[in-house]
């Protein structure tokens, strides 16, 4: 299970159609009358209670805060378009799980009953660990709620049409606490997402139920992935068909949205274009119209790719396992002191601070990929323990008994010693004057300045050698200072320096082939904002042992590193007299935008800039993602970058640009003879696409980008011809497979570095400051930023909250400072309260409720009293 929390803002009546759209009008013909739009959990902190299922005009009230049976409101509700209606979170699995459901209907039970028990298990968590706020503004405090509801609508194919079992799972913002309804507080739950993708993740993965279906017809799991082994090398194949479908109902949906401005499309349209999409991927089947026949489809697919299903079991000692026998479960064997160890590491090698549902999320992921197959007490019990124990180990970052669960304040002694250990040699190189600090704008000139640099310290006997945190950047460093740059991690390696999967160092003897450093040896570190600090100890170290002076060339206002940052703040913080300020921005060809590009940087005056830009032309607002996502792919057909937030949006333009581009017969070849990626991506000659992951061997580097010249075909698969910057390489099948990916679009991370023409940059929910700054500073003649919204001010609201968002992880010292800060705006813990009555049974629960609405069906459904919560996981 992956993804993020949704908050949905908005009319009930827009929810239902919400959920209703995101499936593929396939679903369909799955959804029997009477089954319901969706069903409903309750839930305390003592157990989760399931209701009957909801019908749209039910879900709808549900969604607007009122009780279900009799349309009363949940206390004062919100009635503007800004009230939050819920929180929504994803259960779903690998691609091959879907895909064995296909096949198998035994199998397919098995998963729906998985589902369901992963869905309880999350809102059984979140009851006991949501909390909301109360109090007059300003002195907030954060209670525990008592009672909370969720909508479960479940979907069993993807907006392809392909198989994809999965559940939205809908927190009703409207909780029980303290003897009324009040508002969750959704921060909590966003904060909270890493257990809950972890445990929906656990459930399935280690659920007995599940896992004997697979094992019973011949399946295995790849405990890391959890992908099933035997449907694996099909994913890719398989996704290709569902996708060509998927791109070409969202180009009508596009087309005729812009015909129909203000109108939404109907079902008997959306099925229209369905059927009209189907028929173009496929013209010589027939269009399903049963759940029967979409089944059967899937399967003759499977079978047309040469999948034979193996229905051969497993030998009996694991269906043993699987099936949950108590003295076969491996659980007891466990070594959890070394589990502890490793979830340790892993928070610490990506989290410079966590929280209570980080550990969690690391636990049951941990749990899972050591081949724990356990009914769900068990398991629970298991992943609290090892919580409680990660806990323990951790360091406190605030020194108070009232901090907020979901607040990030613990860390680890390694986590604090690095960067105590990067202090102090940052300040003993500034006492030196053997560090130097150069920043500035995007745009300013860094990069190109290291050119005269370079001259500057040969004229004195001196050498220089550039390195950057990524290869990508190296290569961009090279050809703007007309010298070979390096990435940090060749120079680490080539001096002994390892690392691995988890985030543990060592160092062995340095190889014979690592360059020159010595005292005439200036080391510079070209985009230092992205380093992380794991990586700046080894390379101050390794400075300081070699005498080589030091540079830090970057800007903190932009992308900062993967993981633990912040080491360009720590040495503008601790080494302020070795700091050089470059003035200027040289970029833009107009110097209006560059004054308007500092004040994004300096995140002044936001909304005049706002204003600035739509009078420039610069902001275009859609009145739906699917127009965006096609306008944005259209500009991307025209050879302008294009940023978008995520990697979802990126696939989604990519797939869009490549059908545009092939109908105008700019790509060549029909799908039969184009390449097809591990991720369903259909790759023809002349397409444009990127490799993600640096090959030495292959002699390509992370987020490079290519043209595709020709396509081979060997019986390994598919490998492609491309022509570069870098020159022309050829990318074997298995590398194509699981590496390389249409790059019509790019995330902020692929942008930062580039320089060109024009830009356009999706802004959205997941859009924060620096990916905008990044986004909105890559154009040397335009930089046009694309927002959905009903309205220009709905849409400059949005603009104003995007560089209101900086999650950036600087350093424990950093995220002390913040979590204290978020205490500060959301409120601490309430007071222990010894005096609050107990909270009653699920079993009570209902059978008040039903009581309730028996004899008074005018009145609201019956909510339980108050009491205090529990401690935490594992106490």
């Amino acid at each position: 299970m992956h993804g993020g929390v949704k908050i949905y803002r908005g009319s009930p009546a827009a929810a239902r159609a919400y959920v209703e759209a995101d499936r593929s009008r396939a679903d369909d013909y799955y959804l029997a009358e009477g089954t319901g739009l969706a069903s409903r959990l309750v839930a305390t902190q003592d157990g989760v209670v399931q209701l009957a299922p909801m019908d749209g005009p039910a879900y709808e009230r549900w969604v607007a805060g009122r009780t279900v049976e009799t349309d009363r409101p949940k206390g004062r509700l919100r009635t503007d378009d800004r009230a939050v209606r819920f929180v929504e979170v994803t259960v779903n699995g690998p691609k091959t799980w879907s895909l064995a459901a296909a096949v198998d209907p035994e199998v397919a039970a098995a998963y729906d009953a998985a589902q369901d028990r992963a869905a309880r298990q999350v809102v059984g968590w979140l009851a006991v660990h949501a909390t909301t706020r109360i109090g007059p503004r300003g002195r907030q405090v954060q209670v525990p709620v008592e009672q909370i509801e969720a909508a479960v609508v479940r979907h069993y194919t993807s907006r392809a049409g392909d198989p994809h079992r999965h559940l939205h799972l809908q927190v009703n913002a409207r909780v029980w606490a303290q003897g009324r309804w009040r508002g969750l507080h959704t921060v909590g739950v966003r904060d909270s997402l890493e257990a809950i993708n972890g445990i929906g993740h656990a459930a399935v993965m280690c659920d007995p139920g599940f896992r004997a279906a697979l094992a019973a017809h011949g399946y295995t799991v790849d405990p890391e992935s959890g992908e099933i082994t035997e449907l694996a090398g099909y994913v890719g194949a398989f996704s290709a068909r569902a996708k060509q479908i998927e791109t070409q109902v969202d180009s009508y949906e596009a087309v005729w949205r812009g015909e129909h401005s203000g109108e939404e499309p109907g079902p008997r349209l959306r099925r229209a274009w369905d059927r009209r999409a189907w028929a173009q991927a496929r013209p010589d089947k027939v269009v399903p119209t049963t759940g029967e026949d979409l089944t059967a489809r899937w399967c003759e697919e499977l079978g047309e790719l040469g999948f034979r299903p193996p229905n051969q079991p497993v030998d009996p000692e694991t269906l043993t396992v699987v099936r949950g026998d108590p003295a076969a479960v491996r659980v007891g064997t466990l070594d959890r002191e070394s589990m502890v160890e490793t979830a340790m590491t892993r928070l610490g090698s990506r989290h410079s601070a966590w929280n209570a549902a980080d550990v969690r999320g690391e636990v049951e992921r941990l749990v899972a990929s050591a081949g724990v197959v356990a009914e769900a007490g068990v398991r629970g019990e298991l992943a609290e323990d090892l919580t409680a124990r990660v806990l323990r180990a951790s360091r406190p970052l605030l020194d108070r008994a009232d901090v907020p669960e979901h607040i990030r304040s613990h860390t680890s002694a390694p986590v604090l010693a690095v960067e105590r250990e990067l202090i102090a040699r940052i300040t003993t190189r500034a006492a030196a004057n053997r560090l130097t600090v150069v920043e500035g704008a995007a745009g300013s000139g860094k990069t190109i300045r290291l050119a005269a640099a370079r001259a500057h310290v040969e004229a004195r006997g001196g050498r220089m050698l550039v390195v950057t945190p990524t290869r990508k950047a190296a290569q961009v460093a090279t050809h703007e200072i007309g010298a070979p740059a390096r990435s940090v991690a060749w120079l680490l390696h080539r001096y002994g320096y390892r690392w691995d999967t988890d985030g543990n160092w060592t160092r062995v003897a340095p190889s014979p082939t690592a360059p020159r450093l010595d005292h005439r040896t200036v080391l510079v570190v070209d985009e230092a904002g992205m380093l992380d600090q794991d990586t700046a100890r080894g390379l101050f170290e390794l400075a300081d042992t070699t005498g080589a002076d030091l540079d830090l060339v970057g800007d903190r206002h932009q992308l900062p590193a993967v993981g633990r940052g912040g080491v360009l703040d720590l040495a503008a913080r601790y080494a302020p007299h070795r700091c050089v300020e470059l003035d200027g921005v040289r970029r833009f060809t107009d110097p209006d935008y560059a004054g308007l590009s500092l004040r994004m940087r300096q995140g002044q005056n936001i909304d005049w800039v706002f204003d600035h830009l739509n009078d420039r032309g610069e902001i275009v607002v859609h009145a739906s993602e699917v127009e965006r996502d096609h306008a944005l792919a259209v500009r991307a057909c025209l050879g302008e970058l294009v940023v978008a937030d995520t990697r979802d949006q990126v696939g989604r333009i990519n797939a869009l640009a490549h059908q545009i581009r092939h109908d105008t017969g700019q790509v060549t070849g029909e799908a039969a003879d184009q390449v097809t990626t591990g991720t369903g991506e259909q790759i023809g000659v002349g397409d444009r696409i990127a490799t993600r992951r640096n090959d030495s061997e292959v002699d390509v580097a992370n987020r490079e980008t290519w043209t595709v010249t020709a396509t081979t075909t060997t019986s390994a698969g598919g490998g492609l011809v491309v022509v570069g910057e870098a020159g022309r390489r050829t990318l074997p099948p298995d590398y194509v497979a699981k590496h390389v990916e249409l790059a019509y679009a790019t995330t902020a991370y692929g942008a930062q570095g580039t320089t060109v023409a024009s830009a356009r940059v999706l802004v959205g929910d997941h859009t924060g400051a620096a990916s905008a700054y990044v986004g909105m500073t890559r154009g040397r003649d335009h930089n046009t930023a694309h927002l959905v919204a009903p309205s220009l001010e709905e849409a400059r609201r949005q603009w104003i909250e995007v560089f209101g968002r900086d999650r950036a992880d600087l350093g424990p010292t950093h995220a002390a400072q913040r979590a204290t800060d978020d205490i500060e705006r959301y409120g601490p813990n309430a007071p222990h309260d010894p005096r609050r009555r107990r909270l009653l049974s699920p079993a009570e629960i209902e059978q008040r409720r039903v009581e309730h609405i028996r004899q008074s069906p005018t009145e609201p459904a019956y909510s339980p009293p108050s009491r205090t919560r529990s401690p935490g996981i594992g106490f």
